[in-house]
């Protein structure tokens, strides 16, 4: 599968579903993709803040 962005004009959506409808293909909104992405992200981070900024420092600054 190949994920693309597609801009519609108003007046030419309903032609548009029609064909996503006779393609079988997925249709999925911006706010849906958004919301699919937050919810895949795990509730407690693997790093906490500090060792993110220690992690930068590090290659920053060469320490």
């Amino acid at each position: 599968m190949q994920g693309v962005y597609v801009n519609v004009p108003a007046v030419d959506w309903s032609l548009f579903r029609e064909l996503i409808r006779k393609f079988g293909w997925k249709i999925e909104t911006r706010e849906q993709m958004l919301d699919r992405f937050i919810s895949s992200r795990p509730a407690e981070p693997t790093l906490s803040e500090e060792e993110i900024m220690e992690e930068v420092k590090a290659v920053r600054y060469d320490k």
